[in-house]
């Protein structure tokens, strides 16, 4: 059947169809021509003020010059009320169409075969990228594991030659956990069980069309499931857990809950205090209508999510970055962490509906989590009632979560032990900078061993205070 036989079995107005359609595109339309527009403009007035520029040294680089301009201009701008209304205006449009299709003709098979085409599109980079720099044969994980638990598309990893106390890392939800073992230079992992803890890593996997209905509550189920099996397999009580990103969101919310199981909790580059994160993304992201955009298409396309990551500022984000490429081109260790990084940024997985929904409107929108608003299975989350040894981990120049949304955390706990660290760089920079591995992970697995050596006296000591009352009954 074709579409025009689809309608009229419905009794549509073929005429007024049209005309909605043609109106909505010429919204979408504008909407791009007026995004485009914005960003041309920033480029052309940084190169503008670029030549006009009188008294800069000779000795800096007037590429980075202008780099450094458009920096400050796309950051204030895209920032702005102004563009975040072009921004709703374009998925407005869009998602109006998509509805009026969606009404005249079943576009699902449509959506999947879009996103199929889109991702093997950023594969077919990664592939061609892979051939030019020689990299074929670079493994995905720099260190060995065995795989514990699996539940749908989730599993838990061991880490091979780990021994002594067991920390858990929670990865986010919207990339894949790589990053933590991108190379054998770079591993944070290595770094950990180097510094004598037993790592597990939590590894959400991609979900599909079929996981669009998983949400929070699922994921803290999950969660609580995956620490129960650390919990079984290193033989201890209780665990260490490191959070990072929106990882960390659900870690806050699972310790607010299970504080019981944990030794320590470490909140990495988490937003946590909503209305302190002002970054490009959260702002982006607390402008966009997520309950239609989840009613339309279920879940939250990870290649779309890319595409926001590079619109951030794209001349940085592309040309710059294959610049320092092409002048460090002879050193093969930069290379090869180049590639592995290019890879885990272009495999950016799904993130179902119900979940993505409720963190945009109940977090990013709503703050619900440091007011004491979000329920959790009937139960109220309250990071009032973790006072378990807090470590707060913010990169300095972080452009994706606002260091302040983070260390906010520190406000709206009650643990009595609270200690932050942080290193100059960026979100990414925690996990394969150089002064990450050879400063901030080393203080980090020192950090969790003290909590953890303290909680096995404390609760020696108790075991020993309630003997002695039992024998004195």
């Amino acid at each position: 059947m074709t579409m025009i036989e689809y309608v009229r079995s419905r009794s549509m107005p073929l005429p007024l169809v049209y005309n909605r359609l043609a109106l909505e595109w010429m919204g979408v339309v504008s909407s791009m021509l007026k995004i485009y527009d914005t960003y041309s403009s920033i480029f052309y007035k940084a190169l503008m003020m670029l030549l006009q520029e009188d008294g800069v040294s000779s000795k800096e680089n007037p590429y980075m010059r202008m780099l450094n301009i458009m920096d400050a201009m796309l950051d204030e701008e895209l920032k702005s009320e102004r563009f975040a209304h072009l921004l709703t205006d374009y998925l407005d449009s869009w998602l109006s169409i998509h509805a009026m299709l969606k009404r005249i003709y079943p576009v699902r098979h449509y959506d999947i075969m879009l996103e199929d085409i889109l991702a093997e599109q950023f594969r077919s980079y990664t592939r061609m990228l892979s051939f030019m720099l020689s990299t074929q044969n670079l493994p995905i994980d720099a260190s060995g594991y065995d795989v514990v638990y699996i539940k749908g598309k989730v599993r838990l990893l061991h880490y091979r030659g780990g021994k002594g106390y067991p920390i858990l890392i929670v990865y986010a939800m919207i990339n894949r956990y790589h990053i933590m073992d991108v190379s054998k230079d770079k591993s944070v992992i290595r770094r950990l069980i180097e510094g004598g803890l037993d790592v597990y890593m939590l590894d959400w996997g991609h979900m599909g069309y079929e996981d669009e209905h998983l949400s929070l509550e699922d994921y803290i189920h999950i969660l609580d499931e995956v620490v129960d099996k650390v919990r079984e397999v290193s033989s201890k009580d209780r665990i260490s857990m490191l959070g990072y990103c929106w990882g960390g969101i659900v870690s806050l919310i699972y310790a607010s809950l299970y504080k019981q199981k944990l030794n320590s909790l470490i909140v990495m580059a988490a937003p946590v205090d909503f209305d302190k994160d002002d970054g490009i993304l959260a702002v982006w992201a607390k402008a966009i209508d997520a309950r239609r955009l989840v009613e339309e298409y279920g879940h939250m396309n990870g290649q779309a999510l890319d595409i926001a990551f590079l619109l951030r500022n794209p001349v940085r984000y592309t040309v710059m970055k294959y610049l320092n490429l092409w002048k460090r081109i002879n050193d093969r260790a930069f290379v090869e962490t180049f590639y592995a990084v290019e890879r885990w940024l272009y495999n950016t997985p799904t993130v179902p509906g119900r979940f993505y929904e409720q963190i945009i409107e109940d977090l990013y929108k709503g703050n619900m989590l440091v007011r004491g608003l979000l329920e959790v299975d009937g139960k109220r989350v309250d990071l009032k009632s973790i006072d378990i040894p807090l470590l707060t981990i913010v990169a300095e120049n972080d452009d994706l979560t606002a260091p302040a949304s983070t260390l906010a955390v520190n406000d709206h706990v009650s643990s009595k032990e609270k200690r932050v660290m942080s290193i100059p760089g960026g979100h990414v920079g925690l996990c394969i900078s150089s002064i990450a591995h050879k400063q901030l992970w080393p203080n980090v697995a020192r950090w969790v061993i003290e909590k953890a050596r303290e909680s096995s006296i404390e609760e020696a000591n108790g075991r020993s205070v309630g003997g002695g009352k039992e024998n004195q009954g």
